[in-house]
């Protein structure tokens, strides 16, 4: 059945990224809304199926029949949580756009607090993890060392911050038109400005399901942070080079000038710094080939995410005649049209 609506008249979308939460999709989504009706204005929930291979998207569907308010856009394939949340930001239609975990953990309590900062004029409102001690110690340490790297080398302090906050709808559109492959919102979100608010929360147990989240995914966020907003590793490696090289020169000289009075192996001292000098030389183009790497992958210019269905949408023909966005569709869209957005 056809769903007409105004998108004029949403107030509140909230975007989910969903990734095989089967287990925990049905009471999140309760509780979900449960305070969304609290807030009294009208909203929608857009979930994004980043490839679930588990029931996800027919749980979704249901909900989708059952509440009209519920949208769906799947993806091709896994994408990423990043790519995901992009989604829902070009999908949202709300004037303040609220992501969050379906896995129970970012509290769906909080939003109320969130919204009040956004009614007090604040554009962005994040949130911060009020304590980490349910995290195990190496994976807190590895978290703090990211985050540390980042401030120092970036100057953003975003330490403990989430995927869960608010967007106003400026905040949104200047999000959207940043469209660089490898994603890092919370740079992003920092980098946009506007004024920004931060709340704590406490992290809730997760109501199903395994964590998704691993170690490899920190070091690519870690390094999507580092690389996305800074080019000081590389002013770093030109300091260390010009650096060893007037050491291995002062210390070749001097070598030259003693060993006729302390002896020594001349050459196993010049190999050790030839071996020095590798080993940075190799640093350097480790790092160099980071940065040409995602330039690499900038310029062949594929979408951030590919599309398979999007249920629940209206179309929107001025945009789709004007910007090359994704088109609103009110009625579901043939799994075989796959569409893919830049």
């Amino acid at each position: 059945m056809d769903k007409q609506r105004d998108i004029t008249a949403v107030t509140f979308s909230f975007v989910v990224p969903v990734y095989n939460e089967a287990e925990s999709l049905p009471a999140f989504y309760s509780k979900l809304r449960a305070e969304a009706d609290k807030l009294g204005q009208p909203y929608e929930i857009i979930f994004i199926d980043d490839g679930s291979t588990d029931e996800s998207p027919e749980i979704i569907r249901s909900l989708h029949e059952d509440d009209d308010r519920v949208r769906c856009v799947s993806f091709s394939r896994n994408f990423g949580p990043q790519e995901a949340i992009t989604a829902g930001y070009d999908y949202a239609a709300g004037s303040a756009v609220i992501s969050l975990d379906a896995d129970g953990q970012h509290p769906p309590e909080v939003i109320a607090e969130l919204v009040a900062k956004w009614r007090q004029g604040y554009e962005v409102v994040c949130t911060v993890k009020a304590h980490t001690k349910d995290v195990s110690l190496p994976r807190r340490l590895a978290v703090k060392c990211v985050y540390r790297l980042i401030r120092l080398l970036t100057g953003m302090d975003i330490a403990d911050q989430a995927d869960f906050r608010l967007l106003d709808r400026k905040a949104v559109e200047a999000v959207r038109q940043v469209r660089e492959r490898s994603r890092f919102l919370r740079g992003l979100v920092r980098w946009v400005g506007f004024r920004q608010a931060e709340v704590q929360y406490e992290v809730a147990d997760r109501l199903g399901g395994t964590p998704a989240y691993t170690l490899g995914k920190l070091a690519r966020m870690g390094s999507a942070g580092l690389f996305n907003f800074s080019v000081m590793p590389l002013r770093l490696i030109g300091l260390a080079g010009g650096t060893m090289t007037a050491t291995a020169i002062v210390y070749a000289v001097a070598a030259l000038i003693l060993w006729p009075f302390v002896g020594g192996s001349l050459i196993a001292n010049l190999v050790m710094l030839a071996v020095g000098l590798t080993g940075l030389q190799l640093a350097a183009i480790g790092v160099c080939g980071e940065y040409v790497g995602r330039i690499y992958d900038e310029a062949k210019g594929r979408p951030i995410y590919v599309v398979r269905e999007a249920v629940g949408f209206e179309p929107a023909e001025e945009e789709t005649q004007t910007q090359p966005q994704p088109a609103r569709s009110d009625t579901p869209t043939e799994p075989s049209r796959i569409r893919l957005f830049t």
